[in-house]
Order: structure tokens, then C-alpha cells, then sequence
């Protein structure tokens, strides 16, 4: 597709921001492409779709796409391969996070974690009441939907995978990159701390999980951001809390 294509693309970023702020179409395209990776499960290393593929994944112009993938290969997220493809880069070639190296060594660690949790979510889901698109709405009631669904299934693993999944579609409503990657980071680094420090368990009752995300969209529906984000927050700390009790109970239950 030529330069129409592109100019029309980033039009309608400009109109999905409501008019409000223009922001090139390539910019959020990287971030969803961001968000596709996490959102899969793929790791360094792993072969990503083509060019071509990510263009009918995201519904933009190969431009737009081509744009993006080459902001996310200079932010050192993908790598781009001659003749082989595109792949998620590895650790040494990504920039390096100062909670790369994070292990759950002590409780204080993981209580400090869904701390900063609490603060990004909460953060995420205010300023989602005031920015998402009908769109971005529409993405959060199918994530929550498709967390409903996993219930079903009753996979520690599917559940999980859920519930980032609906945590980063109201993290993206918010329109600030940096604030989903930092989410998308903290949501990697409790995956690991629980995969290490509780094997299976979930976070406390999935029910009440379910709950307390249809109030974090309700609210974030409604505009209300105080709201959204008090939700976001208590959902965060009831979860926290719920880890702390297991912390306790697996510590009494070995002596």
C-alpha cells in the first residue's frame, strides 16, 4: 500500500482518540503488537507473524505495520531476520529491566510487588474511564467475557492468561505506553513469583475475581475514574491479601 494507505490509517488513530490528540497510526500499532506478544505467551527467540499477517491481526495498512515493527526492532523488542523472519529478541538484545533479575526471595518482595501493582492499576483503570475509545470499551468487555469463559475451564494457566489479558485491555484504554509496558512487565514478573512460590494457586476465590473486574469496566463505562481506579485497587489489595493468608497458612501448616 502506498502513502494514502498510511495517511489514512493515521487519520483514524486520530479519530479513535477521540480528535483529541494525534498520535501516528505506527505508534499504537507497535503497542498492540506489544500487547500480541504478551498476550500469546511468546518468549525470546520465538517466530512472530509475518508482516503481512500482523497487518490483518491489527486491520491497518502494511505501511502502518511495517512502521511499527521497525520502532519496536530499534526499541530492541523484535528482531528482524533476513530471509528467516521476525522474532521476539532475545534478553541481550532487549533493553534490560531492573526487575529482570527479580526472585521471590522473601514475603516483603512479593507484598512490594502487588503494591506497585495496586498503583498501576489503579492508575490504569482512572485514566481509562476518562480516555477509552467505544472500541477499547468493546475490547474490555470481551476480554472480561473471554475470563468468564476460562473459569470454565479451570486451568491455572488459561485463568491467568485471562486475566492479564483483560488487566492490559484496560491498561491500552488509558493511552499511555509506558504505562502498559510497565504493566505487561509486572504482570510477567508475578507470573513467574507465582509459578516459583505457589504453584498453582490462583489468588484467592476466581469468582470474586470476576466480580470485582465487571466492577472495574461498570465504572470504567460510566466515566467514573475515581471510581475505576478505588475498583482497580481493591482488586489488586483483595488479591494481595488473599497471597498473603496462603503465604500464611503454608508457613504455619510446616511447623
Amino acid at each position: 500500500m502506498g502513502a494514502t494507505d498510511h495517511v489514512k490509517d493515521e487519520t483514524s488513530e486520530r479519530e479513535a482518540d477521540g480528535g483529541a490528540t494525534y498520535r501516528p497510526g505506527y505508534t499504537r500499532a507497535a503497542e498492540r503488537i506489544q500487547q500480541f506478544i504478551a498476550e500469546q505467551g511468546f518468549v525470546p527467540g520465538d517466530r512472530l507473524p509475518t508482516e503481512a499477517r500482523f497487518a490483518e491481526i491489527l486491520g491497518v495498512s502494511r505501511t502502518i505495520t511495517r512502521d511499527a515493527l521497525k520502532t519496536l526492532a530499534a526499541a530492541g523488542r523484535i528482531s528482524t531476520q533476513r530471509g528467516r523472519g521476525i522474532f521476539v529478541a532475545d534478553p541481550v538484545e532487549a533493553p534490560a529491566s531492573p526487575l529482570a533479575g527479580f526472585v521471590p526471595t522473601d514475603i516483603a518482595h512479593i507484598m512490594a510487588m502487588f503494591e506497585f501493582r495496586g498503583v498501576q492499576e489503579q492508575t490504569a483503570a482512572g485514566l481509562a474511564a476518562t480516555r477509552a475509545t467505544p472500541g477499547e470499551l468493546v475490547a474490555i468487555d470481551d476480554a472480561l467475557d473471554a475470563y468468564a469463559r476460562s473459569l470454565e475451564a479451570a486451568d491455572p494457566r488459561v485463568m491467568a492468561a485471562a486475566d492479564e489479558s483483560f488487566h492490559c485491555a484496560v491498561a491500552r484504554a488509558a493511552h499511555n505506553m509506558v504505562l502498559l509496558d510497565s504493566i505487561v512487565t509486572v504482570q510477567r514478573l508475578q507470573r513467574r513469583v507465582v509459578a516459583a512460590a505457589f504453584g498453582g494457586f490462583s489468588g484467592g476465590p476466581v469468582a470474586t475475581a470476576l466480580a470485582e473486574h465487571r466492577q472495574i469496566i461498570e465504572a470504567v463505562r460510566r466515566g467514573d475514574a475515581e471510581e475505576a481506579g478505588n475498583a482497580a485497587l481493591a482488586h489488586v489489595e483483595r488479591t494481595r491479601l488473599s497471597y498473603q493468608a496462603e503465604i500464611d497458612r503454608r508457613v504455619f501448616r510446616s511447623h
